[in-house]
């Protein structure tokens, strides 16, 4: 029996809702690095697990991760639960309801009923603290095996879960194992009960399934750390201490996993994989009703079990001094450690932001050359750790601390901080997969992972709060000083022989008619319209329950605009663009900042688009204030020199943090020398009359298209738009399109590229140019790719030898490319390479077609429809639209072709697409290794 709503209780919570959404503001344009980085920390610190915005660091381990495509649904969760009835006989919290079952197990669920999909997220309380330095990875192994055990049915969970679920991946770090998985309605109960069986006791793992997998860990470890796992492995013995929980890498090292055994794994599933050391989170378009009714036909029923008692982790406290450490990657430098209080705690959460805001400042200064951030332990007894390359001045980074220290007790500080990490906070909630892993924290009632609990931490940002963090966490004194030194790397991942499985008597094929069914569970609701103003400005609005609004003018003129002589004039005309400094346009722009909001500027070959994106009750100031700046917009050719220099430095950094992928496929095409990123002209060739008569003849309402995406009230945006945009000065004049030549699709140089390195793994590059008339082409375009995804991961899956082949689509040279990256371990590098082979030579025909058709549909079909629902995705999406000319319904006629794909047609275009010599090939290793990959040349 539901319990009735009470109205008192749905009005302060919508009282509280207004409140949370009205202190929330955006980031600002041209915001100094050090507050931008402050806003960053506060999220490395709150128990939000992702790498280094800085660089690789192995703070967990990953694994069994397939992502499928950008199909997650994200919405703000401060909205989810406050109009729904309540779950009878639990506690309500601020963004959903919360129960305890019998066994233990906790259960979290946060409808949101404007997305199309829904997340799962289990967290096991069964992290690396609860192993032996000794048995290092035994958390990681058993999450592993708790994917490939066998089920009664036959299959394993990973190939269950193929099936039934979009997307789904395992992790494992300090603290927890958490399993996560994008499923629809009606494949919850299902995926719930897989989810539940690896937590019912058994372990049945064929030794043949074992040996791969432990391959597979082996091989994971030396992607992360290659060569150099005992110096990170030693870090955390120096950081912690040996026998300390947090003392060794959650991954273990080659040794420690190599001398692991099924009895350990299987102990470790029984002892500690149990209901009451769970907790389970859903969100996402599905009902309060639904999913308890689902919990409690899978969670419930499973049966109490003892669980070993998790290791306590005591406090580790700063104490200064000095220690070296040989081995980490980059040679010579210093590593200063900050020791901080548990990261679920209010201390913890200024504290990170403290170590943040002193990278930033160190990073700033002229005699560092890098400076790198990482965050070591669990959540429990976290450190930070700070480390500069190079012949490093102690002095330099000591004065960054002290500056910090200094600069935390004003006031104006926090008060301009405050903003930005409001809107950072809600935005967190925005994307469906990082809502759940914060809400998986709430299940217990604790609060702690709540939007509340991170509204209440930024409101507790005070001087005198930081000020009394500084003084502890940032003290001279108890800063542990590390002089790291070069230090002999260790080859090899000690891979056992190869234990190569038969395919799957039941595969993932499914049944021939899933993608119809996915079309039919998902809901065919459009959320976009489209019309035009009486000056020739194509309006777009896509009105959703998000908390953010996401603008954008898409200006059709781009780099395929500008001559062939000066390839930037494109980029110098917006680059070069300064809001105006009076009159009310000025006002309107000063209107927009001083709220928060942010703007930037991004170029494609074919488009110009200006982006903004505030707080949704902010909307008409981001209207006006983006009208302001584009329109009455400036140039001041004075400071040209400024910005020239600024340009140039962004294009370096650009290319310096691009993934290898793309400076590969650079290498491998024929007309990427004229790449405007490699422009190796002078910018003041340009003049600025050139530049003025650009933006005059191209930013014109008849060529542009205004985007507004996320909360807000269609009857209301309307008449902000018109007021912002629709006038005709000085814009609204006629403009017509010039004509673009064309570009013939770039060539690939077929012959294997082969880059002799020392690693103890062989990377494969593998790409395809994209025929142009396929661009247009979503649908089949993303079977494609779905086709190969699924062929090259079964390499893994049945050797246990690579970390696991991707696929990404990247847009380069001025074209788009298929490009195919994996690492397989160089002593059998051969196998590997022979089992590459046959995977895409299946894929050249209609047997292989078939075999993969059916499975491959379900997905792709899936990220079509499953339009994402925070504002900047939904404006990605629609951009997408507006720069290709295709109509608003555009994704779901396509999910219509894919899912009535025929398999003749698509083995045709795959024979095509995969010749050997439409592929450039690369690999990267041992020298006398690569030799085998002059076997990808042949058919």
């Amino acid at each position: 029996m539901t319990e009735p709503v009470d109205p008192s209780a749905l009005a302060a919570c919508a009282g509280a809702v207004l409140c949370a959404v009205a202190w929330v503001a955006v980031c600002w344009r041209r915001t100094g690095r050090w507050l931008s980085a402050l806003a960053t920390a506060l999220y490395a610190a709150r128990g939000v697990r992702r790498p280094s915005k800085y660089g690789h660091w192995p703070r967990r381990a990953r694994t069994q991760r397939r992502r499928l495509g950008p199909w997650v649904v994200s919405l703000p969760v401060i909205l989810a639960g406050c109009g729904s009835a309540r779950l009878p006989r639990t506690a309500q919290g601020p963004e959903g309801s919360w129960r305890t079952f019998a066994n233990g197990l906790r259960f979290f669920v946060a409808p949101d009923s404007s997305g199309d999909v829904v997340q799962v997220h289990m967290r096991v309380r069964a992290g690396s603290r609860n192993e032996t330095r000794a048995q290092g990875g035994l958390a990681h192994f058993s999450e592993h095996l708790a994917f490939a055990r066998t089920m009664p049915d036959g299959r394993t969970m990973l190939a269950a879960l193929g099936q039934e679920a979009l997307d789904y991946q395992g992790t494992t770090d300090y603290d927890s194992v958490d399993f996560k998985a994008t499923t629809v309605a009606a494949h919850l109960p299902t995926v719930l009960g897989l989810f539940a069986s690896a937590l019912d006791g058994s372990c049945e793992v064929r030794p043949e399934v074992f040996t791969r997998e432990r391959n597979v860990v082996l091989s994971e470890i030396e992607y992360l750390m290659p060569g150099t796992v005992t110096a990170y492995d030693e870090l955390q013995a120096l950081v912690y201490s040996p026998d300390h929980p947090y003392g060794h890498l959650p991954s273990g090292t080659p040794e420690t996993v190599s001398a692991l055994t099924a009895e350990d794994a299987c102990d470790f599933l029984r002892g500690r994989f149990t209901p009451g050391n769970a907790s389970v989170v859903i969100t996402g378009r599905v009902s309060e009703a639904d999913a308890l009714a689902a919990a409690e036909a899978t969670l419930k029923p499973l049966a109490s079990r003892a669980a070993l008692p998790e290791v306590v982790v005591p406090p580790v406290a700063g104490t200064g001094g000095r220690k070296k450490l040989a081995g980490l990657p980059g040679g010579r430098g210093t590593a200063l450690v900050f020791h901080l209080p548990p990261a679920s705690s209010e201390d913890g959460h200024l504290a990170a932001i403290l170590v943040q805001a002193v990278a930033e400042t160190g990073g700033a200064a002229e005699q560092l050359s890098s400076l790198e951030l990482h965050y070591i332990g669990g959540s429990a007894a976290p450190a930070a750790v700070l480390v500069a390359r190079g012949l490093v001045e102690e002095e330099v980074l000591q004065a960054a601390v002290a500056g910090v220290r200094e600069a935390v007790g004003e006031k104006k500080t926090v008060e301009s901080l405050r903003p930005q990490l409001r809107i950072e906070a809600a935005t967190r909630y925005e994307h469906l997969d990082a809502r759940a892993e914060r809400l998986v924290e709430v299940a217990d009632g604790s609060r702690h992972g709540a939007l509340a609990t991170d509204l209440r931490a930024i409101d507790g940002l005070t001087p005198a709060a930081l000020t009394r963090l500084a003084e502890q966490v940032l003290a001279l004194d108890q800063v542990e000083v590390l002089e790291l030194e070069p230090g002999p790397t260790r080859a090899g991942t000690g891979l056992a022989a190869v234990t190569r499985l038969a395919d799957d008597a039941r595969p993932a094929t499914a049944e021939p008619d899933v993608a119809a069914r996915l079309l039919r569970e998902i809901p065919a609701t459009s959320r976009s319209s489209r019309y035009t103003l009486a000056n020739g400005l194509t309006v777009v609005l896509a009105p959703s329950s998000s908390p953010l609004v996401d603008v954008r003018l898409v200006i059709a003129a781009g780099g395929a605009d500008a001559p062939p002589e000066h390839p930037l004039l494109a980029v110098m005309a917006a680059q070069m663009l300064e809001p105006p400094k009076k009159s009310a346009h000025a006002r309107a722009y000063a209107k927009m900042t001083a709220r928060g909001a942010k703007t930037e500027v991004r170029l494609t070959h074919e488009t110009t688009v200006f982006k903004a994106r505030g707080l949704a009750n902010e909307t008409h100031h981001l209207l006006r204030g983006l009208a302001a700046e584009v329109l009455a917009g400036e140039y001041d050719f004075a400071a040209r020199a400024a910005k020239v220099e600024l340009l140039y430095d962004d294009m370096v950094g650009r290319l310096r943090a691009e993934p290898v992928r793309r400076g590969v496929a650079r290498l491998s095409l024929d007309r990427c020398e004229a790449d405007p990123l490699r422009y190796e002209g002078d910018l003041d060739d340009i003049s600025d009359a050139a530049i003025t008569a650009f933006r005059e003849q191209h930013y014109r309402a008849g060529r542009t298209t205004l985007i507004v995406a996320g909360g807000f009230d269609e009857a209301v945006a309307r008449a902000h738009v018109q007021a912002a945009f629709g006038g005709r000065a000085p814009w609204g004049a006629p403009a017509t399109a010039p004509a673009r030549p064309g570009r013939p699709d770039p060539a690939v140089r077929p012959e294997v590229v082969r880059v002799w390195k020392n690693q103890a793994q062989v990377t494969v590059f593998l790409g395809l140019v994209v025929p142009s008339e396929l661009r247009r082409d979503e649908g089949t375009l993303s079977l494609a790719r779905q086709l190969i995804e699924d062929a090259i991961q079964a390499v893994r899956e049945r050797l246990g030898i690579s970390y696991g082949f991707s696929v990404t689509r990247e847009e380069l040279c001025g074209a788009e490319l298929l490009v195919i990256v994996g690492d397989i371990d160089a002593a059998h590098v051969e196998q590997g390479v022979a089992e590459l082979r046959q995977a895409l030579a299946r894929l050249r025909t209609r047997e292989g077609i078939v075999a993969g058709l059916a499975a491959a549909r379900r997905p792709v079909a899936a990220r079509l429809l499953a339009e994402a629902s925070d504002s900047s995705k939904i404006a990605d999406r629609l951009t997408y639209l507006v720069r290709h000319d295709l109509p608003l319904d555009y994704y779901r006629s396509e999910a219509r072709e894919v899912a009535e794909a025929r398999a003749d047609a698509v083995a045709d275009l795959m024979a095509r697409l995969l010749a050997p010599d439409r592929l450039f090939k690369v690999c990267t290793g041992p020298e006398e290794r690569t030799e085998a990959c002059e076997a990808l040349n042949s058919p």
